[in-house]
């Protein structure tokens, strides 16, 4: 019979090691095909998408911190009426902090938010810092065009790496 119950962290790390370049290379091909959507969904700008992945991952931990209902549809909802919301982060998103999270100078990411700004993406001031804050449209063109691809990425590594993990 085939072990279902769930791995632990070492169990896991053990998987990796024993099974490296299979697992490994298909983890590979999801970051490069997820990466390639992402630069094309920002109009080839590798900056662009490296800044706005940090803003939204940053936006995604204020939404999870609000909002109890974590399943996707209810997650896009509040991901897409967001920018409506008053009320502010307690933590808030610093050029310098981008800077550190993605290696690229702090003039760089000041000029790409700019950039960000004038495209309809984001916002930002000294007292509230970088916000996430797209018009619906905007915000529905990554739910709805660019989420769904990862997704479904992400469940063909997952599947992969299980046909490893339960191979007799």
């Amino acid at each position: 019979m085939i072990n279902t119950k769930p791995y632990k962290s070492e169990e896991y790390k053990n998987l990796i090691e024993n099974n490296f370049s299979e697992i490994w290379f298909q983890f590979l091909y999801f970051e490069v095909m997820r990466s390639r959507d992402c630069v094309l969904f920002m109009n080839n700008n590798p900056n662009g998408y490296l800044i706005l992945q940090v803003i939204n991952w940053h936006h995604g931990l204020v939404l999870s911190s609000e909002h109890k209902k974590q399943d996707r549809k209810n997650f896009v909802k509040n991901w897409e009426t967001s920018s409506k919301s008053k009320k502010k982060p307690n933590k808030k998103l610093t050029y310098s902090l981008v800077s550190e999270l993605t290696g690229l100078s702090i003039e760089t990411i000041r000029r790409h938010v700019k950039k960000l700004i004038n495209d309809g993406w984001v916002s930002y001031s000294k007292k509230e810092g970088i916000m996430y804050s797209p018009d619906i449209n905007k915000a529905k063109e990554m739910t709805e065009y660019l989420n769904p691809k990862e997704i479904d990425r992400f469940v063909n590594l997952l599947s992969s790496i299980d046909k490893i993990r339960f191979r007799p």
